[in-house]
């Protein structure tokens, strides 16, 4: 007997491991192993191939930013209004949501229509949306509009550009937000809403009065983390225009940054981008904190 739940104990273990195994490790060498040395390389040069531990690129940093050069001015006046159209999409999509949880006239056509984009990759996407918009009608059609003397290149042209970029974000980060608070609301008790309206309380009342306080701690945390991705917001820039024609965000401007000395193991731009990521890190986590930390007193936690 002893000897079987030995034996039994074993199975069960390795059954389990073969399954924690692989993304442990991916945890491990892509998460663990990254950060962590990102975190060490803010603190390091390479001076003529030795590395040696300074401050220096936290001085740069610092030195960069107060006051910042143009290209960093745009980097982050684009990054912000990024950020800023993604919280307006995510206020957008709580709603939109609400309405198809209401099961609204053709809500299931909805669903799909909304959801398809995310379905396909971000590249195909970008290739069909840059495609579209950049043909005769699409061209003339902004011609007409604007009353320009001929037909502009859209994604060559400022004045279009970064608008043509903050669009296609919204197309592509609309759906997710949807599916996660269509299941949210799928699990507000039927017996809450019947009550509701047996109480004569309509759409707006029971979105504000109900679902919201009822949702609050998901709505905090998903606010919490849009919080968090401030510094990283930036679209599909790199896809679009690679940051040119004044679309540049800090978060593709860093990865250009490094990708441009991928192959050069004496820079120290993986060094100095390490302490900006550092930096910008700090900062976007004290601000999510502390809206964490606010939002946590606006409701108390429901449970049902």
């Amino acid at each position: 007997m002893n000897t079987y739940g030995v034996a039994y104990k074993l199975k069960r273990a390795g059954f389990i491991l073969s399954f924690v195994i692989l993304p442990t490790i991916t945890f491990l060498v892509f998460y663990v192993y990254v950060n962590l040395d990102a975190f060490v390389m803010s603190f390091q040069q390479n001076i003529e191939g030795e590395k040696i531990w300074t401050l220096n690129n936290f001085k740069d940093v610092f030195a960069n930013l107060f006051p910042p050069n143009d290209d960093m001015k745009e980097a982050f006046r684009n990054t912000f209004i990024t950020f800023g159209v993604n919280m307006i999409t995510f206020i957008v999509g709580v709603f939109v949501s609400y309405f198809l949880y209401k099961k609204i006239f053709l809500y299931k056509a909805f669903r799909v229509i909304f959801y398809l984009p995310s379905i396909l990759s971000a590249v195909v996407l970008c290739a069909i949306y840059y495609n579209l918009l950049e043909t005769d009608a699409c061209r003339d059609l902004v011609q007409k509009l604007c009353g320009l003397s001929e037909p502009p290149r859209i994604f060559s042209d400022s004045r279009f550009a970064n608008k043509a970029v903050l669009i296609n974000m919204v197309w592509l980060t609309f759906p997710g937000n949807l599916i996660i608070w269509g299941g949210t609301f799928s699990r507000v008790p039927d017996g809450v809403i019947e009550s509701a309206k047996i109480d004569g309380v309509n759409w707006v009342q029971e979105a504000f009065k109900i679902i919201i306080p009822i949702v609050w701690p998901t709505f905090a945390l998903m606010f919490v983390l849009q919080i968090a991705g401030i510094f990283g917001a930036s679209g599909q820039v790199f896809l679009l225009t690679m940051g040119t024609e004044g679309t540049q965000t800090i978060s593709n401007w860093m990865y250009l940054q490094v990708y441009s000395v991928a192959i050069n193991n004496s820079s120290n731009a993986f060094n100095y981008m390490s302490a900006l990521g550092l930096f910008l890190t700090v900062i976007s986590c004290a601000v999510s904190l502390t809206i964490r930390k606010i939002s946590g007193k606006v409701f108390q936690g429901v449970e049902y």
